[in-house]
């Protein structure tokens, strides 16, 4: 009998409709490339860690890579529809920052470009590979 790869094989579905490789994958995951190979081939065992980091990198709940083809899983409720729909949180994020005192704007504000001088640096490391 022979065991079905469903995890494996939902995180190889989900990479390839995201575009990216397995090489790419393992530098936003923090994973080997090995790793990911063998995992989407069934040879190796996935864990929790790995299957969170993998989730964090493809932007898709761990819950997704479980599902079996054509397999619907139910939502607690109907409003729980909302989560899939894209929000902009931007006027939420000013008001807040507008209720801060200065001090703590600017930590938060210095955190951000942190951030995304991090971003932007591992998407040119990304395209340097491609090219």
């Amino acid at each position: 009998m022979e065991k079905k790869n469903v995890v494996g094989g939902n995180i190889r579905k989900f990479r390839l409709k995201s575009g990216i490789t397995q090489e790419e994958l393992a530098l936003v995951s923090g994973l080997s490339q090995g790793y990911i190979n063998q995992l989407e081939s069934g040879k190796r065992n996935y864990t929790q860690k790995s299957l969170e980091l993998i989730s964090k990198a493809l932007s898709k709940p761990i819950l997704e890579f479980f599902r079996e083809e054509d397999e619907e899983i139910p939502l607690v409720s109907e409003k729980g529809i909302d989560y899939l729909k894209k929000r902009s949180y931007k006027k939420e994020f000013i008001q807040v920052l507008s209720d801060l005192p200065n001090p703590i704007v600017e930590h938060y504000l210095t955190l951000l470009k942190l951030e995304r001088e991090v971003l932007m640096k591992s998407k040119r490391n990304i395209l340097q590979k491609k090219g």
